[in-house]
C-alpha cells in the first residue's frame, strides 16, 4: 500500500522534473525550427554546445553572474549575519525588529526593482536629488557599467539578507545559554565566545543558507531585467538573461538549451565541491 501510495507522487514528478529535463537535453542537441506546424528538430550533436563555449557573449554573463554571486552572497552573510547577532543580544523592541527585518524579503521582485528604480534613476531618482541637495554632482548610477552592476548588487543584497537573517537567527535560539554561562564563568570574553563557540555553531546555518544564496544567485532575473535589462552593453546580462535573449528574442532554441544545461552542471559541480570539502572538514575535526 505503501508504494501504491508514492505512484501519484512519482508520477507528478517525472511529468514536472523530467519530461522537461529531457526536452531540454533534446532540444540542446537539436537544430530547430519554428515553422507553422511546430518546432522541426535537426539532430546536430554538440555542436550547439561547442558554439555557446566559443561565443564571447556567453563568457560576459557567465563572468558577470560570477561576480555577481560572489558579491551579493557574501555580502548578504555577512550582514545577516551581523543583524542577526545585533537581533539576537536586542532587549527594547525586539518582536518589531524581528518583523521588520523580514519585509524585503516578502515584497515582490518586481515591487522591489520598481521602488529602487525611483531611488536610482538618474533623472527622477531620489538618491540624485539627495546629492543636488547637498550640492554633489549627479551619479549615472545606471548608466555605467560598473555603477549599475553595484547598484545591481546593492538591490540583491538589501532584498535577501532577510533569509540570511532568518537562518542564523533560528540556528543562535538552538545554542545553549548554558553552554555560554559556563564559559564565561571560565573566563571567556564576548570574542572568544563568538569565535570559538557561536560561530562554529552556526557554521551549518551560515553554509546551508550559502548554498541557497547561490542558487538564488544563478537564478537571480527580474531586478536585472527591470532596472538595467542587462545593459549598459552587456554588463549586468547574468545567464538567466542570456538564456532569455537567446530563447525568446533570438530564437536561438538550441543554444539557450545547450547554456541552460551547462549552467546547471557548473552549478553542481560547484555545489558539490563545497559540500565536499564541508564534509571533509568536518570529519577532520
Amino acid at each position: 500500500m505503501s508504494a501504491l501510495g508514492l505512484l501519484p507522487f512519482v508520477l507528478f514528478s517525472l511529468v514536472l522534473g523530467a519530461y522537461p529535463v529531457v526536452q531540454v537535453v533534446r532540444m540542446s542537441l537539436s537544430d530547430i525550427k519554428l515553422t507553422g506546424q511546430g518546432f522541426q528538430f535537426t539532430w546536430v550533436g554538440p555542436q550547439n554546445f561547442a558554439g555557446v563555449l566559443a561565443n564571447p557573449d556567453s563568457w560576459q554573463a557567465i563572468l558577470n553572474t560570477v561576480v555577481f554571486i560572489v558579491a551579493t552572497v557574501v555580502g548578504s552573510l555577512l550582514t545577516g549575519v551581523i543583524v542577526a547577532l545585533l537581533v539576537n543580544r536586542a532587549v527594547v523592541l525586539l518582536p518589531v525588529a524581528r518583523n521588520v527585518l523580514i519585509w524585503p524579503a516578502v515584497i515582490a521582485p518586481v515591487v522591489v526593482s520598481l521602488m529602487w528604480l525611483l531611488i536610482l534613476s538618474p533623472t527622477a531618482g531620489g538618491l540624485n536629488k539627495v546629492l543636488g541637495s547637498l550640492g554633489l554632482p549627479d551619479q549615472s548610477w545606471l548608466n555605467s557599467g560598473r555603477g549599475a552592476m553595484t547598484s545591481l548588487i546593492v538591490v540583491d543584497i538589501w532584498h535577501w539578507t532577510p533569509v540570511v537573517f532568518l537562518f542564523v537567527y533560528t540556528a543562535l535560539q538552538s545554542i545553549s545559554e548554558e553552554l555560554l554561562e559556563a564559559a564565561r564563568m571560565d573566563g571567556a570574553g564576548e570574542v572568544a565566545l563568538l569565535r570559538h563557540i557561536v560561530l562554529p555553531l552556526l557554521a551549518p546555518a551560515i553554509a546551508a543558507v550559502a548554498v541557497v544564496r547561490v542558487i538564488m544567485g544563478v537564478k537571480a532575473f527580474d531586478e536585472m531585467y527591470l532596472l538595467t535589462a542587462g545593459g549598459p552593453n552587456g554588463a549586468t546580462t547574468l545567464v538567466s538573461q542570456r538564456v532569455q535573449l537567446w530563447f525568446f528574442q533570438d530564437l536561438r532554441f538550441g543554444d539557450a538549451s545547450a547554456f541552460s544545461l551547462i549552467v546547471i552542471a557548473a552549478t553542481v559541480l560547484v555545489l558539490a565541491l563545497f559540500l565536499l570539502a564541508r564534509t571533509r572538514r568536518l570529519r577532520r575535526s
